[in-house]
């Protein structure tokens, strides 16, 4: 049941409405463009193909600098949000909070983007999550450096990246890092099947690749990452002894190719990693394999006030996991687990946003991985989890018109997850009475950068 606040903050969006990585502050000041430049709906993560390229040639563009060069790579951002689940969660939807009806502080940030030196720029993020995981943690980081010359009479982009985690580097939104939709509620449940990349998402592991784009059209990266020690991960917020270990280094591939005709651009690609790993630190009973394969593509049309973007993703794991077998972390040795996305959004003026996707989960059943429990747990053991997603966004600012650019944005956005299955059933998926529906989400969130 909606409580008298869900309908304060939905009045509250509508009346908005009615008024005149993240796109950072740093990078609009920088270049002299507004959001909206590099940004579909003026605040991102979804780049546009300006925003691909200034991303691409190290974040070099632009010398409007409206703050000295130290200051100006300063942003911040603070989320938070309202999230109602169809049927609460008993105890608690999350540590010190209700079952149903949370208000939350989902996280804040601390930026440093744009130009280092000539040739050399970066990305840093330092989350802050007062409430849900209660830590400082750095979220994502970035530095490279590019350059281009002429090949074959055609622009050749090359450049190398050092970062925090597979994909971090990459500037399409069909990838785990910058995937749609870019953030959702903290305190709802969510399947439990994850799959390799998205497992160090959260800053457990680092690396470096290299890349070349030719012609605007073909891009090539190679690179390998490792995990952090387990000091260093202490010493970044990010340690879990739930973290996977990684044995040596885990090769990384990406490629696309991009096609523009007038207003339309249409891209074709994949990427993956091969990894061997210690399950949970566990070294006594040797690695587990992954294969982690992805098929992406996307399309996207911008012309006046209107853009509309297609995109869809398919992975498929591949895992051998004899150590975690042997550990009584699997039922078996091997498995495969796979993800379909596709998503169709609509912005309007680089203000109005609305999408709508569809997910579906699926893999081997592992009741040792995917064992029973309340709410999180599988009574089969299995992965399966179907759901869509619908979100508007109204983002008033970040199109150079405002008092506020380049210095500050806002982003309002209403999302709404409907689950029809969950860890692998409709009806008592998790062995305790509950049903998938029972996770159906509206989550309504405001994001402030400055």
């Amino acid at each position: 049941m909606l409580h008298k606040p869900l309908f304060f903050l939905i009045g509250l969006l509508l009346s908005l409405s009615n008024q005149t990585a993240q796109a950072t502050p740093a990078f609009a000041r920088q270049t002299g463009e507004p959001c909206s430049a590099c940004h579909m709906e003026s605040y991102g993560p979804y780049l546009t193909p300006n925003g691909r390229l200034f991303k691409l040639k190290g974040y070099q563009a632009g010398h409007a600098n409206e703050l000295p060069d130290l200051l100006n790579g300063f942003s911040g951002q603070a989320i938070g949000s309202f999230t109602n689940t169809q049927k609460g969660v008993p105890g608690g939807a999350a540590t010190g909070f209700s079952p149903n009806n949370n208000f939350v502080n989902d996280w804040d940030a601390l930026y440093w983007t744009g130009r280092v030196i000539d040739k050399v720029g970066a990305y840093f993020q330092l989350n802050f999550s007062p409430q849900v995981d209660n830590n400082i943690h750095l979220a994502m980081a970035d530095v490279r450096y590019a350059d281009n010359t002429n090949l074959f009479d055609a622009d050749f982009i090359y450049g190398v990246s050092a970062n925090d985690g597979p994909t971090m580097s990459d500037v399409w939104m069909t990838v785990p890092q910058w995937m749609y939709p870019y953030t959702t509620s903290p305190v709802a449940p969510a399947p439990a099947s994850q799959t390799l990349m998205t497992q160090f998402m959260n800053g457990t592991a680092g690396g470096m690749s290299v890349y070349t784009l030719w012609n605007n059209m073909i891009y090539t990266e190679l690179g390998a990452y490792t995990s952090m020690a387990s000091n260093m991960q202490n010493g970044l917020g990010v340690y879990s002894r739930n973290n996977q270990l990684i044995d040596g280094g885990a090769p990384y591939w990406r490629l696309w190719m991009q096609h523009a005709v007038g207003p339309h651009v249409f891209m074709l690609g994949t990427y993956g990693m091969q990894a061997n790993m210690y399950p949970q630190y566990q070294t006594s009973a040797g690695t587990d394999s992954w294969v982690d394969w992805n098929l992406d593509t996307n399309y996207m049309w911008m012309e006046g006030d209107h853009m509309v973007m297609l995109m869809g993703r398919y992975t498929q794991d591949q895992m051998n996991l004899y150590a975690s077998q042997k550990l009584g972390y699997s039922s078996s040795v091997y498995n495969n687990q796979s993800n379909l996305m596709l998503m169709a959004m609509y912005t309007l003026e680089q203000t109005y946003n609305f999408a709508f996707s569809f997910n579906n989960i699926g893999g081997s059943a592992n009741p040792a991985m995917y064992s029973p429990a309340a709410v999180t747990g599988s009574r089969n053991g299995s992965p399966d989890s179907q759901y869509f997603q619908l979100q508007f966004d109204y983002v008033p600012f970040g199109k150079g018109t405002a008092m506020t650019d380049p210095f500050m944005n806002l982003r309002f956005s209403l999302q709404y997850t409907a689950y029809e299955t969950f860890n692998g059933a409709s009806q008592n998926y998790d062995g305790k009475g509950r049903n998938a529906a029972d996770n159906n989400t509206l989550y309504l969130a405001t994001y402030l950068m400055w």
